[in-house]
This record gives C-alpha cells, structure tokens and sequence, in this order.
C-alpha cells in the first residue's frame, strides 16, 4: 500500500507525486503541435482542454509547459488563471525545496548520535516525509543513512515490544510500515501491536490512558485530561458473545473470494489468543495473565493446538473447531482464568485477519455505530461535535432542524455532562455512545456557556428527544442560508461552472444530487465540477444511479463484480432516460481517499470519457483501491459479520481492489495534480469552516486544538505550521483555496473547465453565423 498519514480523526490520507516540467513525462507531440504554434485563442482554449482530457500528458507542470502562454485575444479571466496557477505552482515547489534541506537537517541530527525510541521514531518521521518528497523513492530507500536508519528502528521496535512498551513499538512499526509500504514488510508487525492496542483499550482503558499519558509527557507535550470510565466496562460490551456466534461467523467465512481455508483463518484466531496472553498489561483485568507459571502454561496449550492445526494434512470442521474451543476453555480455566466472552472475543477478532481488512465481525457494542456509519441517517440529537483547547467536548455546530437546534443549543457550547455523566477525559466515541440511542427516547444534555462576566459560566441542562436524524451527503460552493441545503453551487457564476461535492453515498443522496443539478441548470450550468475527494463509498446503487445521469450511451455497463476465479457477475448498466448531465462537462476530483462507491462512479465515468461518449476528465491522484464486495450478516440477534466475496470491476474489466503484492489498482486521474502535506491539510480546514459559516457570527471559526492521539493514530507526516496555516483555520471563505495557492487541484479543474466554457461559447457562435 501507499504512505498513508493519519491526520487526526479524519484518517487523512496523503500521497504526494511531485513533478513540475521537468518530469519526465511523455505526452503526443501530434496532440501538443496546435497549441504550441497557433495564435487563435479559441484554438488555445479548446486545445489546453482537448489535452488535458485525451492526450498521454499525466502531469499538470508539462500540461502547461505544452500549452505555453496563452495568445492575445484569450479572456482575460482565463490568462489570469494561468498565471495564477503558475505562480502557484512555483509557491509549492519553492515550498517542498524549502522543507527538503530542514528535514535533511532533522534526521542527521538526530542519527549522529546514539538517539532514544522517541527521537528514532521523529527521525523516521522525517524519512517519510523526506520519501514523499523525493523524486525516486526507490533510491532514496537505498541510501546508507536510510537503511542504517530502517535497521536501528527495527530493533528498537522489537525491543519495545519485548519489555511490554507497546505504544512505542507500535509507532516505531507503523513509521517503517510507512516506508517500506509496498514491500509490506511491517504490515503484520503493525497488525499485531495493532491487536494488543486493541486489547488495552478495550479491557484495560485505565491502564491504556496510563501509557498515553506517559508517552505524551515522555515527548515534552501536555499529558492527558484525568481518565473518564463512562461506558468502558468490558463486561457490558461483551456481555452476549457466545461460542455460536464465533463458529457461525466461521462457517460464513468459507464464502470468501479469495477462498481462503478452514486452516489457515482458525490460525488467524489461535495466533489473537496468543498475542492476547502475551499482553502483560492486561493482567489487571485478568490477574493470573501477571502469573508466569499460569501464563506460560495457557501459552504451550494455544501453541500445541497451532502446532496440530499446521500440521492437518486435511481440513478442519466445525465440529473440531468446537472441540478445539472446549480444550482451550478448559486450560484458560486452569491457568489464566480469562473472561469466557473475552476468549471468545478475542478468538473471533484474529478468524477475520487472515481474510482482509475489511471483513470483520460486528460485535454487540459495535453494532449500533456501524448501523449509524453505514446508512443516511443516525438517531441522536443532531450535533457535530469537537475537543477545545481544554479538552473539553465542545459543539461544532447544531445540524439545522435537528432536536438539539430546536432545544436551543448553540454552536460554541461545551458539552460538560450526558445524562449527569461527567464528559471531561471522554474521547469523542465514548460521547458519541452516550448522546445517541433510540429514537424517541430522551437524554439530558448540560450544557456550559459564558456567564454574566467574563471570567464566568453558567450550566444549563436541556432535555431533548432522540430523533431520526437526515445527513446531508450533497454540498455546494459555499453556504448562503441557515439550512443544510442553502448551497450557492457556482464556483464561477459568469461562466456557468457549478460544483458539487459528495461526502458519501447513502439511500439520498441522488435525490439531493438531482436537486442541485435542477437549482443550476435554472440558472445557466455550463460545467460541473464534482468532487468526491475524501468520500469513503456507501452505497452501491446510489453511485450507480450518479454515473447514468452522466453517460446517456444506451446499455453500457458501469460496473461488474468478480469473484475470486474471474467469473463476473451482477453488471449495472447505463440508462440515457436518466442521464441529464451528458452534454455537461465535468471534471472528476479524486485522491487516495477516494473510496469504494466513488471509485465506481470515477472509474466509470474516466473510461466514458476516455472512450469520447461524455465529455469528462479526472483530476488529481490515484484512489484508495477499496474495490470490495461485502456481504453483511446476522450472526445472533446482537451481532453481524461483513465478508468480502467479489470485487468490483470497471467497464474495462480492471478490478479497483487492491490484493496484496498487486502494483495496478484503483481509479488513475489523467490529470495528476499532486499537493503538499500543509496545503491538504489547510484545504480541509477552510472547507470545514466554509461548511458550517451560514452568515450566522455564532458560527464563526475559531482556534481549534487536535486530540491528543494514541500512538496507532499519530500523523506519520507532520504538516508544517506555516503563516498559511494559521489563516485557514480562521477562514470560512472558500475563495481563498484558489486565490492562496492551497487547493491545487480545484483550481486547475476551474482553468479547464473555463477553457471549455470558453470553447462551447466559440462553438454557438460559429452556429449562430451560419
């Protein structure tokens, strides 16, 4: 897989392919001769986009480069976007060569002498960013401060683990992970520090904040808001596991595409056990795991049943999974006495890692938080929420119409009880599962705001009624109303260009799609914009019904699935009945967290645009590769399971999924536009800002402070804490990602979409003097 660095709770993805005319990027002279040497400005025009959309130029710099300048008699909105984008362009290299040298610098330092766990982790930090910004990674791999740098981290890490410093080894694993990506070196290591993480939080959060708290102070930062136990009691979260919800998930198992054995999955699970009871630190949960004797004797029992599973010359059944099951319980009874439900817990989280990352057991406290991520609606109160600079669990924003807006609540607001639970030391989960429950119930939210003078509060309680709450998945330019739907939807009203941009797909969002397309075409819409950059999927028939209003060719597929041997299945097809936007230019945004449902409608509309039946170009970087098929279960009444058992398969018959050792997958731009870390980073800042900013002053950003974050969290890439910085996080104004060079990627899509706006005008007035 890529570098991926997790910004916060976002879960950023960042990828970066930096490249300006110098790259070495190879593009057809035949289709780059018209605008080299004409001097008609419409010609430019057409051609800047005719190249951008159909010829074998890759990267934005070389585009340009082919392009030159534009010639006299080009509008000048549009040379003024040109200049604009170059001078940006210049802004971000100026930027990289300016943070190469630092980062040089940092590591060096840092390895000239014998450094700590911590100062090794910060400089493999620098080594991924430094990778990021290289132009041959492969080479930079190769250089001798790098593999001397791999070795040392390596043996720290292992060492970490070895003397039960789980948080540093997970992050020193996580950090090479991050470097040796695409071999995968690392992935199993960071999978298992992963589990034991895992393990602490779930059965020992007290413990678990103990070590965050350490490794924060540890690193010279603040340490942690006092530990809150609300809702951490591992006995109510697994209160109803049962042994025939384990061998139920087992037996569907089996239906896996990539048609992995009985074998190999129960080892999954052995090996879970294994790792659980080496976990010194879960011995306050469970104190004979503190017993060597007792431990070491669990262990030689879990190894025997490894020892004879690996050695079956046959498959295993369910009957002596079942069997297996009453020998380990037994010899759990007799050594590490651990928690029957916690066995069985853990002996089901590792039956799902040898399948793939994204199969899974639902168990019953995950059940209602996947309900709510998976559909276009959640019950709660209808509140986005964030930590403050304190800690504190303080109101983004009451969503409009919600039963927290009508009850009075204001954004600013600090959540400071639930019900009269105390909130402070909560993470945003912990809250989340408090303030949401079934509809029509009620829960009593206090609430803290300034008092009278300025050096007071006041705590006022309010009592509200848990409602069905709509998400809007569907958002436009830039807010001009208290609704969640007032969206102005022109990015450039003169020239018609409209954007749309979806946050996911759920069972609404065509109908909300199609009223915004229904708002612009009323007022003139000659391009569009959508951008399903950061959009993790959703629904299958929702992206299916977004590309047919697109491509009005009669019949042809929009995806396929497969199954683990090639044999496709359940193909979608296009509708020109339904397809409204087919002679509306578009330009596509994707990056590497475009997932899943928007890889589909992006792919689909890239091969129809390449095939010249729409008129659509895709812009930005490669997508995430989550081309799956999930099945999802009931295992008990209180449990399901997700399985993956096809993949999903563009027109052209290329699988978006990523397999393991596989160097081809998700959705290509044929535009590459790559961003730094910093400008990604201010981009969705602003964004978020611009999302909330109705015009009301309450809504006004303000200073916001990250989480402190668990090592497994922790971004890989730090982004740079620039003058720019601080002025997006004061910015509600999305103007300014084109105006200061932050959203490299929007603002070439609007210069293209211009340039076409500019060639249609052309066209109707040549039709017009005939």
């Amino acid at each position: 897989m890529r570098v991926r660095a997790r910004l916060g709770r976002l879960g950023l993805a960042i990828g970066v392919a930096f490249g300006l005319g110098a790259c070495a990027t190879a593009y057809s002279q035949q289709a780059a001769a018209p605008v080299a040497t004409s001097t008609d400005s419409n010609a430019w025009s057409s051609n800047l986009w005719r190249l951008a959309r159909t010829s074998d130029i890759k990267d934005l710099g070389p585009l340009l480069d082919s392009a030159g300048q534009p010639p006299q008699g080009v509008a000048p909105d549009i040379v003024e976007s040109v200049d604009r984008l170059r001078r940006h362009m210049a802004m971000r290299e100026d930027e990289r060569r300016a943070r190469l040298p630092e980062l040089e610098d940092e590591m060096k330092e840092i390895l000239a002498e014998a450094p700590t766990d911590n100062e090794t982790s910060k400089a493999l930090r620098a080594a991924v960013e430094l990778q990021l910004l290289s132009s041959d990674k492969k080479a930079f791999l190769e250089r001798a401060e790098i593999r001397g740098l791999i070795d040392r981290a390596d043996r720290a890490a292992r060492e970490a683990e070895a003397r039960g410093d789980w948080l540093m080894s997970r992050e020193l694993f996580v950090r090479l992970h991050a470097l040796l990506e695409e071999a995968g070196t690392y992935k199993h290591d960071v999978n298992r520090l992963g589990q034991r993480l895992a393990m602490l939080m779930l059965y020992v959060p007290d413990r678990f904040w103990e070590m965050r708290n350490a490794r924060l102070l540890a690193a010279g930062e603040d340490g942690l808001p006092p530990y809150n136990p609300a809702g951490n009691d591992f006995h109510d979260k697994l209160r109803s596991i049962n042994e025939t919800m384990i061998l139920t998930a087992l037996l569907r198992s089996r239906q896996h595409v990539e048609g992995v054995g009985m074998n190999q999955i129960v080892l999954g699970g052995l090996g879970s056990l294994k790792t659980m009871v080496t976990t010194r630190d879960l011995s306050s949960a469970f104190p004979a795991l503190g017993d060597e004797a007792s431990r070491d004797a669990m262990l030689k029992t879990i190894d025997a049943e490894i020892a004879n599973v690996g050695d079956a010359r046959t498959m295993l059944d369910i009957a002596q999974v079942r069997s297996m099951l009453a020998r380990l319980t037994r010899a759990n009874d007799d050594t590490t006495k651990i928690d029957r439900t916690a066995l069985l817990h853990e002996f089901g989280q590792g039956l799902m890692s040898p399948l793939d990352d994204f199969s899974a057991i639902i168990w019953p406290d995950e059940l209602r938080r996947f309900q709510r991520n998976t559909q276009g609606r959640l019950v709660g109160i209808g509140v986005s929420i964030e930590f403050d600079a304190s800690s504190k669990i303080r109101v983004v924003t009451p969503l409009d119409g919600t039963p927290a807006q009508r009850a009075g609540i204001r954004p600013g607001d600090i959540i400071k009880k639930v019900d009269g639970v105390g909130t402070f030391g909560m993470s945003l989960d912990q809250a989340v599962d408090l303030i949401t429950g079934p509809a029509n119930t009620q829960v009593v939210i206090t609430i803290e705001r300034p008092g009278a003078t300025s050096d007071t509060t006041e705590d006022q309680d309010y009592l509200i009624t848990r409602a069905v709450i709509d998400i809007k998945t569907v958002k436009g330019w830039k807010r001009n109303g208290p609704h969640e739907d007032d969206w102005d939807w022109f990015i450039d009203q003169d020239r018609g260009i409209g954007y749309v941009r979806l946050t996911q797909f759920t069972d609404t969002t065509t109908s909300e799609f199609d009223r915004a397309i229904t708002s612009m075409k009323s007022k003139g819409l000659g391009g569009l914009i959508l951008d399903l950059r950061f959009n993790p999927g959703g629904l299958l028939d929702q992206a299916v019904s977004i590309v047919q209003r697109f491509v009005d060719v009669q019949g042809g597929h929009i995806v396929m699935m497969s199954n683990g041997n090639g044999t496709i299945s359940n193909p979608e097809f296009t509708d020109p009945d339904r397809a409204t936007l087919a002679k509306t230019p578009v330009i596509v945004l994707v990056n590497e967290n475009s997932a899943s449902a928007s890889e589909i409608v992006s792919g689909a509309l890239r091969y129809y645009g390449r095939q010249g039946d729409i008129d659509c170009l895709v812009l930005g970087e490669r997508s995430f590769g989550k081309g799956s098929v999930q099945n999802v279960w009931e295992l008990t009444p209180t449990a399901m399971m997700k399985l993956t058992i096809q993949y999903y398969m563009l027109p052209d018959k290329r699988i978006i999924h990523r397999k393991p050792g596989s160097e081809s997958w998700g959705v290509e731009p044929d535009l590459s536009v790559s961003m730094l870390p910093s400008q990604t980073t201010d981009a969705l800042t602003i964004r978020r800002n611009a999302d909330i900013d109705n015009g009301d002053p309450a809504n006004k950003p303000r200073p916001r402070k990250q989480p402190k974050l668990p090592a497994d969290e922790q971004p890989i890439v730090e982004s740079q804490r620039t003058k720019r910085s601080q002025e997006a996080e004061m910015s509600s104004n999305p103007t300014d990602l084109l105006e200061k060079g932050i959203d490299l990627q929007l603002e070439t899509a609007v210069l293209l979409l211009k340039s076409r706006a500019s060639e249609g005008h052309a066209e109707h007035a040549a039709m017009g003097d005939r």
